[in-house]
C-alpha cells in the first residue's frame, strides 16, 4: 500500500530499494519514480548533485505541470548498497515522431515516448550505473510503457551513450546516431580579454560592426536586461515582435509567446536565473537574446533580430554587449545550446561531441519507427554528402531559409 506520511516516504526512497528475494542484498538496485510526491522526496539529494538547468528539479517539475503532452515523470534511481547513488531524469509523454529530408518535414507519427532530459544523469556517472539505466529503459519499453525512448544529446564519450547504443537488441537500437558539436565559451574577467582571445579578423569585424551600428543609431540604441518575474509580461511581447519576423518562425521552431513559455520564464525569474536582453532602437525592439544564469553558466535559449535591420548587424551588436555584461557579472561560461551556427563556432572556445540516442520498443510499432527513422537519416546523409562534395549545401540552406522567411528573413546571425 502507498506510504502516506511524507517523512516515511522520503526515508523509504532514499534508503530502501525495491524489495528483493531473500539472500544477500544486491550491490546495485533500481526504482522508477512516477509521481510528483516521490520526486519531492528526493529534493535534498537531487539538488546536492550539480547538473544542467534542464534537469534541475524545479525546472523539471514546472515542465511536467505545464506540458499538456506530458503524462507523468519517469525518473530512474540507482541504489548502491541500499543508498541512492544516481538518478536519470525523464518523463513519459504523448508525441509525434517527426522526420525530415533536408528542410522538408514528413508527416509525424503518434507515439508514446520516454524522454530523458539534457544533463539528466545526476550523481555517480559510473559505467555500472549507466548500464542499469539502459537496462531499465529497455525493460520499460518491453513492458509497453512507451514506443520509443529518447536520450537527449548525450556526450559521445560517456558510458551512458555507449551503453544506449550497444545494449539494446539490433532491431531496437539506434543505428544512425548523428554526432553534433555543442559549443561553449569560457568567459574571462572582462571584454578586453574576450577580444584578445579571438582571431584578428573576428576581432576587427566585431569592432567594425559595433562602431557602424553606434554611428548610425547612437543614443537611440539601448540594451535592456529583464530579470524579475514582474518583467515577464513586458518582455514577452517585446521578444514576439522580433521573433515572428525570423526564419526560425518559418521553420516552426524558436521562441513562441505561449502560456507555457510565460510560466517557464516566471519560474526562472523567481529562481534568479532569468536574463532577457532586448536591443531597442527608439524604444522599438530589434534584437533579443534570452537565457538563464545557472550554476555560473549562461544557458542560451533564444536569440534573433529584425531582418529589416540586418545590414547594420543588430544581432552581433547585442551579442557583444551581452557578453560584456556576463563577464562583469561573474558568469564563467556561455552554453550556446544545440544546433550549428557560424557565430557559435567563432565565439565558442570549448566543444562537446554529443548525440541524441533513441531506443525503440520491441513491438511492431517500435520496430517500424526505427525502420522509418533509419531510412530517413540514411537518405539525408547520402544527399548531404553529395551536396557537400559539390559545395552546394550552404547555397541550398541559405535559399531555403530565405524562402521560409521571405519578406522578413535573413539567414543567420553572423
Amino acid at each position: 500500500s502507498p506510504v502516506k506520511d511524507p517523512h516515511t516516504l522520503k526515508s523509504a526512497i532514499l534508503e530502501c530499494p525495491p524489495a528483493e528475494p531473500s539472500g544477500p542484498a544486491p550491490v546495485l538496485s533500481l526504482r522508477v519514480l512516477r509521481t510528483l510526491p516521490e520526486l519531492e522526496s528526493l529534493r535534498d539529494v537531487w539538488t546536492s548533485w550539480k547538473g544542467h538547468r534542464d534537469s534541475d528539479i524545479d525546472f523539471f517539475i514546472e515542465l511536467l505541470e505545464s506540458g499538456q503532452e506530458i503524462l507523468r515523470p519517469h525518473v530512474i534511481v540507482v541504489y548502491r548498497h541500499g543508498r541512492i547513488d544516481a538518478l536519470l531524469v525523464g518523463r513519459l509523454e504523448n508525441t509525434r515522431i517527426h522526420s525530415k529530408v533536408g528542410y522538408l518535414s514528413l508527416p509525424g507519427l503518434p507515439a508514446r515516448s520516454l524522454v530523458f532530459s539534457y544533463g539528466g544523469f545526476r550523481g555517480n556517472p559510473s559505467p555500472e550505473n549507466s548500464t542499469e539505466f539502459v537496462k531499465s529503459i529497455v525493460a520499460s519499453l518491453k513492458d509497453n510503457e512507451a514506443d520509443i525512448a529518447l536520450l537527449d544529446h548525450l556526450q559521445m564519450e560517456s558510458p551512458l551513450c555507449h551503453r544506449a547504443l550497444t545494449l539494446p537488441a539490433f532491431a531496437t537500437r539506434d543505428h544512425f546516431a548523428k554526432p553534433e558539436t555543442h559549443y561553449l565559451m569560457a568567459l574571462p574577467e572582462n571584454m578586453a580579454a574576450v577580444y584578445k582571445g579571438l582571431s584578428n579578423n573576428h576581432r576587427w569585424e566585431l569592432r567594425r560592426k559595433s562602431k557602424r551600428f553606434v554611428s548610425i543609431y547612437g543614443d537611440k540604441a539601448k540594451v535592456r536586461c529583464f530579470r524579475e518575474a514582474a518583467d515577464v509580461d513586458v518582455l514577452m511581447p517585446e521578444i514576439e515582435a522580433v521573433a515572428r519576423k525570423t526564419y526560425q518562425r518559418g521553420l516552426g521552431v524558436g521562441f513562441q509567446d505561449t502560456e507555457q513559455m510565460r510560466r517557464r520564464l516566471r519560474l526562472c525569474a523567481a529562481k534568479g536565473w532569468l536574463r532577457g536582453y532586448i536591443l531597442q532602437v527608439s524604444n522599438v525592439p530589434v534584437a533579443f537574446w534570452i537565457g538563464t544564469a545557472y550554476n555560473g553558466s549562461f544557458c542560451s535559449d533564444y536569440l534573433g533580430f529584425d531582418p529589416s535591420y540586418g545590414e547594420y548587424s543588430p544581432g552581433t551588436f547585442l551579442l557583444t554587449k551581452v557578453i560584456e555584461d556576463l563577464c562583469s557579472n561573474g558568469i564563467a561560461e556561455i552554453d550556446f545550446g544545440f544546433g550549428d551556427a557560424r557565430y557559435k563556432g567563432r565565439f565558442g572556445n570549448r566543444q562537446l561531441a554529443e548525440t541524441t540516442v533513441r531506443i525503440f520498443a520491441p513491438s511492431p510499432k517500435g520496430v517500424t519507427l526505427n525502420l522509418i527513422l533509419t531510412l530517413t537519416v540514411a537518405t539525408n546523409r547520402v544527399f548531404n554528402t553529395a551536396l557537400e562534395r559539390t559545395r552546394l549545401l550552404p547555397i541550398i540552406k541559405r535559399y531555403w531559409r530565405g524562402r521560409l522567411a521571405r519578406g522578413s528573413g535573413r539567414q543567420q546571425l553572423d
